[in-house]
């Protein structure tokens, strides 16, 4: 297979888009293809297996691929886009026109010859699409078919049985799964996003949701503001999801077509007796950087210093130091979400943590009912939560995590914040610092 490899890029457009527009223009349908001489002569994996990363590549053989609808833009949540789904893999086509699905609606097979069409990749996503903006010599964006190419590229070769969702568990998340028509089971909407607009329709902003595995594990749902359904809320039940696979970085994500593919019909998540309120393992975070998980509140009182996520072991964690900072004083907050604490009972919170060349650093675990989740917590009250907190690791990483023991938190009410409050400093003599590396994994709260 021939290619015309171009340098490498960095998208501007989602894979599903977050913006759509109020004008409707009418197309033609797809010519039906009735031939016996053309067909398909590749598969959509072997697009990604020949692909280069970071690159824009224009097709310049006579590649076919076909496939079947899986999502469209029937409900303004995808945007200029179709997903077509082989029995090899799934992608992306972006195409310049709205209420495509009345021409391309989910079920229809359609050959798409691929010779003058592009490809490329956002967020590690690949699309296809017409062409490359070159506008900017810095910043390269793939572009749409123009309507007036669809007749060229797209066949339809009629309606066929749409895919059964794959059906694969948090741990079978892969990007080999991109674009593919997909089920999540045993999951529910994080205590903090049940209840809440899918979408932002007033301000017409995409927004993300938390789900969470039964079992542990999150990924997260976007919804345009755009979407039909972007006013409907979100359901306190768990059950099973279906949607279209996507990964942002290394940002796990869904999007459904509509609120048929949200299926929470059951009672929220049992383990062992207590329901999980609220969970989180830092697994979907990238690595070495500097925590940033939606609706989490990562602050630097003084210092400016952050927690960050690091792996150790094939295991991240929120880590914080004031080490290297050479500052008087380090004082950094981390702030859960916040849980609301009316609808349940014997609320208890439970965390691991794991010390580093302890020297007498101070974690403090502390919450809130009266801060806002948005400005700054020194300045709100706070009460002092009694846990077990790692220690004693002075020449180097203790060698497992401390369980901080079931926290009560059946004496508070209302919406509240928990946080983990790190003071600390690293200038004066070494024998003075006070410098010690903390580790903080599996965040819990749970409810009888």
């Amino acid at each position: 297979m021939n290619w015309l490899l171009i340098s490498k890029i960095f998208f501007t457009s989602f894979l599903l888009g977050n913006l759509l527009s109020s004008c409707v223009k009418k197309y033609d349908a797809p010519p039906l293809y009735v031939g016996a001489n053309l067909k398909a002569n590749t598969s959509i994996r072997s697009l990604y297996d020949s692909h280069l990363a970071g690159n824009n590549e224009q097709f310049v053989d006579n590649e076919i691929i076909t496939g079947i609808v899986t999502a469209n833009d029937a409900n303004d949540n995808f945007y200029k886009t179709i997903v077509l789904q082989d029995s090899t893999a799934a992608i992306s086509i972006r195409m310049d026109g709205f209420g495509l699905s009345a021409n391309y609606p989910i079920g229809m097979r359609l050959m798409v010859k691929l010779n003058g069409m592009w490809m490329g990749e956002y967020g590690g996503m690949l699309q296809l699409g017409g062409g490359v903006e070159r506008s900017d010599p810095l910043f390269t964006e793939l572009v749409p078919v123009p309507a007036a190419l669809f007749s060229k590229h797209f066949l339809s070769v009629g309606m066929d049985v749409l895919p059964t969702p794959l059906e694969v568990s948090y741990n079978q998340l892969h990007d080999s799964l991109h674009s593919r028509l997909i089920r999540l089971n045993n999951i529910e909407f994080a205590v903090t996003d049940t209840a809440k607009f899918f979408g932002d329709a007033i301000n017409k902003v995409t927004i993300s949701h938390s789900l969470k595995f039964c079992g542990g594990g999150t990924v997260y749902l976007r919804t345009s503001g755009f979407a039909s359904f972007a006013s409907v809320k979100t359901p306190r039940g768990s059950g099973s999801i279906t949607g279209i696979y996507s990964e942002f970085g290394s940002q796990r994500q869904l999007m459904v077509r509509d609120t048929n593919d949200v299926q929470f019909n059951q009672n929220r998540c049992i383990f062992n007796g207590p329901a999980v309120l609220f969970y989180e393992d830092f697994e979907q975070v990238s690595s070495n950087s500097a925590l940033s998980i939606p609706q989490w509140a990562n602050l630097a009182e003084s210092g400016n210093q952050f927690y960050q996520i690091q792996s150790f072991q094939n295991n991240r964690v929120a880590s914080i130091t004031a080490l290297g900072t050479n500052e008087t004083a380090v004082t950094s907050w981390l702030i859960l979400p916040a849980i609301q604490l009316n609808n349940s009972s014997g609320e208890q919170l439970s965390f691991l943590t794991r010390d580093a060349f302890d020297n007498g650093a101070g974690l403090q675990i502390l919450l809130s009912n009266n801060y806002d989740g948005k400005g700054q917590p020194w300045k709100a009250k706070w009460s002092s939560l009694n846990a077990n907190i790692a220690k004693g690791a002075v020449g180097g990483v203790s060698a497992v995590f401390t369980k901080s023991g079931n926290i009560n938190l059946s004496n508070y009410a209302g919406w509240v914040h928990i946080a983990f409050k790190y003071t600390g400093s690293d200038t004066g003599p070494l024998s003075s610092r006070k410098n010690t590396n903390y580790w903080v994994d599996d965040v819990k709260i749970t409810a009888q």
